[in-house]
């Protein structure tokens, strides 16, 4: 079996080089957020949280995690390697920021870049071609992983941590939000979740309120 728990071998592993932080297309792209996050008020909740995950956003620290190959319609997957506590910093979901275009329903990497919580955006992070440990994390309706809108120097970043404990050997799961299966054939486990009552009313990545 594919697995490992050094990020450094992940490339090698993937063919996707791993970049943990956000990369934007243009300056001027960077100078607009910049801009339009002055403008904005991200509410109580995001901003505890920005404070609360501040060291781990800045150091990219990640807890003990392995990427494992399932098999070839699930792909891969991120595992607990460790006994993990409720409201752990697991990665930041990290990418190319860039403008929405023609084609990105295609894409299956890709999660909504939020400046404002409930506003629409334009904007996307796009993991298809870099990205870091989030990136392979799957979609669950019961996850173990929250997913949220926080602000660091002015600029928005979107984070997963733990929404309980969690226990070593177990795979990491968030939900991808409102629409995402509406064009895509789920796995033959989320069709399964689905007949046993999940919901799969489930196109881009997006956090979930």
């Amino acid at each position: 079996m594919q697995e490992t728990t050094d990020p450094s071998l992940i490339p090698k592993m993937t063919g996707v080089p791993y970049v943990p932080y956000l990369e934007f297309e243009s300056f001027s792209l960077y100078q607009k957020v910049l801009k339009k996050m002055r403008s904005s008020s991200i509410g109580r909740d995001r901003l505890w949280l920005s404070a609360y995950f501040h060291k781990e956003l800045l150091s990219q620290k990640l807890p003990l995690l392995s990427l494992r190959w399932i098999d070839a319609e699930m792909g891969w997957g991120v595992f607990a390697e460790k006994d993990l506590s409720s409201m752990e910093f697991i990665a930041e979901y990290s990418g190319l920021v860039r403008k929405r275009r023609r084609g990105d329903e295609e894409n299956s990497y890709c999660f909504e870049y939020l400046m404002m919580p409930g506003e629409a955006t334009e904007y996307l992070i796009d993991a298809q071609d870099q990205g870091g440990i989030s990136r392979y994390i799957n979609h669950s309706s019961g996850p173990n992983l929250s997913s949220s809108m926080i602000a660091h120097e002015g600029v928005s970043h979107i984070i997963l941590y733990t929404k309980a404990k969690i226990k070593k050997g177990e795979q990491l799961f968030y939900d991808y939000g409102p629409d995402y299966w509406k064009k895509r054939k789920p796995p033959v486990n989320l069709r399964e979740e689905s007949l046993a009552g999940g919901d799969l009313s489930i196109r881009t990545r997006g956090e979930l309120p």
